[in-house]
C-alpha cells in the first residue's frame, strides 16, 4: 500500500513542535470505538445472515451462530469501554487509523455481505471471508481500543483472552475442513516467509500487540516488556529492526539503545523509537542523535512505511514490504 506521508527523523519533528507531535487532526478514542462498534455490528450481522443462508449444514450454522454471540460480547465490551471514558483517555491516543486502513478492515465484511445478499457466496467462500476478517489486524485493534479507553487491569486481560479464544474457535473449525490447514497458514500469519527478525520493546501490551500485527506478515516478531528484557534479547541474537518506547520500567529505551550499540554498533540504523515522551533530557538526546523517531500518535500508514524503509536496510534476501 503506497503511503502519502513522508518519512522523517526526530530533527524534523522537533522543528515543528515540542514535544514530538505530528501536525494532523487526531480522532479521539471515543470516535475510534464508535467506528469499531459499527464494524463489529456489521460482522455480527454478516455471520447471522450467513447462519440462515447455510442452515442446511448444522455444524457450519452452529459455528456461525457462535461467532455471532462472540461478536456481540465484543460489542458489549466496547460499549462499556465507551461509557467509562475519562476526558484524559478520550484525548490520548497512540495510533491514527486512517481511511485506507479502515477500508482494508471493513472491505471483506462489506463485499461478503453484498455477495451473500445476491446469493453469490458459497460456503467455502464464507470460510475464506471469516479467516480474512479474523486474522487481520482487526482483533489487535480491538484490544488496543479497550486499553486506550483505560479499562485496564482485569478488563484488558479479559479482552485479550476473549480475542485469543475467539481465534482458537475459528482455527479449530477451519483446521478440521479439507485443506483447512493451508487456508490457516495463508491468513493467520504464524510462519512468515521472510527470515527477517523484529524486536518490539513496549510495556503497554495493547500497543505491543498492535505493532506486532503491523509487522508479523513479513518477519518473526519478538515482544519485550521493558528495556532490560529487550537488551537480553539483543544480547542473544541479531535483529533487522528494533521498535522501542522510551519510557519503560526497569530500563528506559534510550539506555537500552546505548547499551545495544555497545554490543553491536551496526544496530544504529535499525532502531525506531515510537514514543510520546515529554521529558526534556530524553527529547534532547533524541534530537541530537541520528535516530528515527515516530511520535505517539502516528498514522498506521506512516508506521508501516517507516518499518518498510528500516527493514530494507538489512540484507536484501527477500522482499520485506509490510504493505
Amino acid at each position: 500500500m503506497p503511503c502519502a506521508y513522508i518519512l522523517t527523523t526526530v530533527k524534523s519533528f522537533m522543528t515543528m513542535r515540542m514535544p514530538l507531535k505530528l501536525p494532523m487532526q487526531e480522532p479521539a478514542v471515543n470516535e475510534i470505538i464508535s467506528w469499531m462498534i459499527e464494524v463489529e455490528t456489521k460482522a455480527a450481522k454478516l455471520y447471522a445472515d450467513a447462519a440462515v443462508t447455510f442452515a442446511g449444514d448444522d455444524k457450519f450454522a452452529s459455528f456461525l451462530s457462535k461467532l455471532v454471540n462472540e461478536e456481540q460480547d465484543h460489542i458489549k465490551l466496547l460499549e462499556e469501554s465507551m461509557a467509562s471514558l475519562s476526558r484524559e483517555s478520550i484525548d490520548k491516543v497512540t495510533f491514527h487509523f486512517d481511511e485506507d486502513f479502515r477500508h482494508k478492515i471493513l472491505a471483506p465484511i462489506v463485499n461478503a455481505t453484498n455477495s451473500l445478499n445476491r446469493g453469490e457466496l458459497s460456503q467455502r467462500e464464507m470460510v475464506d471471508v471469516i479467516a480474512e476478517i479474523e486474522f487481520s489486524e482487526w482483533n489487535e485493534m480491538f484490544i488496543y481500543a479497550i486499553d486506550a479507553a483505560k479499562v485496564l487491569g482485569e478488563e484488558i486481560q479479559y479482552a485479550a483472552s476473549e480475542i485469543d479464544q475467539h481465534r482458537i474457535h475459528i482455527q479449530e473449525y477451519i483446521s478440521a475442513l479439507p485443506d483447512g490447514e493451508s487456508l490457516l497458514q495463508k491468513v493467520r500469519r504464524l510462519k512468515p516467509v521472510s527470515n527477517k527478525s523484529v524486536l518490539i520493546v513496549e510495556d503497554n501490551v495493547a500497543v505491543a500487540r498492535m505493532l506486532e500485527a503491523l509487522t508479523m506478515d513479513d518477519a518473526e516478531v519478538i515482544l519485550a516488556r521493558d528495556g532490560e528484557e529487550g537488551l537480553s534479547y539483543i544480547q542473544e541474537g541479531h535483529f533487522d529492526l528494533i521498535v522501542a518506547d522510551v519510557i519503560m520500567p526497569k530500563m528506559d529505551g534510550i539506555e537500552m539503545y546505548k547499551k545495544a550499540l555497545s554490543i553491536d554498533p551496526t544496530l544504529e540504523g535499525h532502531f525506531i523509537f515510537f514514543t510520546g515522551t515529554e521529558d526534556p533530557e530524553q527529547l534532547n538526546f533524541l534530537q541530537s542523535s541520528d535516530v528515527t523517531v515516530l511520535p505517539k500518535p502516528s498514522p498506521v500508514k506512516l508506521i508501516c512505511q517507516v518499518i518498510d524503509q528500516v527493514l530494507a536496510k538489512s540484507s536484501p534476501r527477500q522482499n520485506t514490504s509490510i504493505h
